[in-house]
C-alpha cells in the first residue's frame, strides 16, 4: 500500500505515511484561472494499493471534487485497491429527510464516492452511523475521543468528568470511551435543535461537577453554540475548569469567542481540520485500524 495526500490534507497525509511506514506518492495539483481543478499522479500507480487521505472540511464542495478526481484517476490508471481516509466526512449531518422535499446529501456523497471506484472508506467520529450503514463498500468509523481525553489528562485534572453536550447515542459512545481511556466518569446534557430556525436549546440537569474539571467532548464545533451552552451550565453549577475537545473544529464566525466567553479555558481539535488549535492528530487512528 502507498499513501496519497490530497490538497486538503497534505500534512496529514505525510503523518499517515510516517505512522504506517509507507511511501507517500507524489502528485501535482493546481487550479486553473477559472477555478477548475487539475490533478496528476507523478508516479506509476497501476497495480498499486492506494490509501488516499483527503478531509472534506470547508470548502466542502471543492475538497469533494478534488477527492473524486483523485479517486477516479487512480481507478482509471489501474490501481488495484483504493481505500479512502476521509477524517471529516462532509454532509454526514444530512442523514435523513427531516422536512419534505429535502436532498439526502449524505447519500449523494456515497453514490459519488462509490461511483468513482472507492473500495473502502474510513472516517473519524461520523455524526451519524446511518450514513456509513448505507454504503455498499466497507465503511468504518474511528474515534478521536480517546486521543482528545489524553491531551487534556496532561493538564493535571482534578477529579475529571467527561461530558457530552447532548444525549444522542453517538455522543454517549464517545464520552464513554474517552472516560475509559483516562479512568474518569462521564455524563451528558440534553440538547434540542429547531429544524426550521437552527436554534439550539440545552437543558440543565443534576450533575456532580462542583469543584471538578470537566472536558466537553464532541464531534463537531461549527457555530460554537452547543459548546457554549454546555459550558455556561457547567460553570453555573460550580465546575472548576472547563475544556472542550472536538474532532472536527470548524469554528465559523465568532464561534471561538462565544465559547471562551462562556468559560471554556482551552479548545482543542484534531488535524481532520487543519488550524492553530488542531493539536491532536488522527494519523495514529488509521495506522492502528490498518495495522491492528
Amino acid at each position: 500500500m502507498k499513501v496519497v495526500g490530497g490538497p486538503s490534507s497534505m500534512e496529514l497525509g505525510r503523518r499517515v505515511a510516517e505512522a504506517l511506514g509507507l511511501e507517500l506518492i507524489e502528485a501535482s495539483t493546481k487550479r486553473f484561472p477559472d477555478g477548475e481543478f487539475y490533478f496528476r499522479y507523478l508516479q506509476p500507480i497501476a497495480g498499486e494499493e492506494l490509501l488516499i487521505v483527503q478531509s472534506l472540511y470547508p470548502p466542502q464542495d471543492e475538497h469533494l471534487m478534488e477527492l473524486l478526481a483523485m479517486t477516479y484517476t487512480a481507478r482509471d490508471l489501474g490501481a488495484s485497491k483504493i481505500t479512502l481516509f476521509i477524517p471529516y466526512l462532509a454532509y454526514s449531518r444530512q442523514d435523513e429527510r427531516y422536512l419534505d422535499g429535502e436532498c439526502l446529501t449524505s447519500d449523494l456523497v456515497r453514490h459519488l464516492l462509490e461511483g468513482v471506484g472507492a473500495d473502502a472508506l474510513y472516517t473519524v467520529d461520523v455524526h451519524s452511523m446511518k450514513v456509513l450503514e448505507r454504503y455498499r463498500i466497507p465503511a468504518y468509523n474511528l474515534t478521536a475521543a480517546g486521543e482528545l481525553a489524553r491531551y487534556f489528562a496532561d493538564r493535571g485534572l482534578k477529579d475529571p468528568l467527561i461530558l457530552a453536550p447532548d444525549d444522542e447515542e453517538m455522543a454517549l459512545e464517545r464520552v464513554r470511551y474517552a472516560a475509559e481511556v483516562i479512568e474518569a466518569e462521564y455524563d451528558s446534557l440534553k440538547k434540542e435543535r429547531d429544524r426550521y430556525t437552527g436554534e439550539i436549546k440545552t437543558y440543565a440537569k443534576e450533575l456532580s461537577v462542583r469543584g471538578r474539571d470537566v472536558i466537553i467532548i464532541d464531534d463537531i464545533i461549527s457555530t460554537g453554540r452547543t459548546t457554549a451552552n454546555a459550558a455556561r451550565i457547567l460553570k453555573e453549577m460550580g465546575a472548576a475548569r472547563v475544556y472542550a475537545g472536538v474532532t472536527h473544529l470548524l469554528l465559523r464566525g465568532n464561534a471561538l469567542e462565544l465559547i471562551k466567553s462562556a468559560g471554556v479555558e482551552e479548545v482543542v481539535g484534531t488535524d481532520s481540520v487543519p488550524g492553530s488549535l488542531s493539536r491532536v492528530s488522527v494519523a495514529p487512528l488509521i495506522a492502528e485500524a490498518l495495522n491492528p
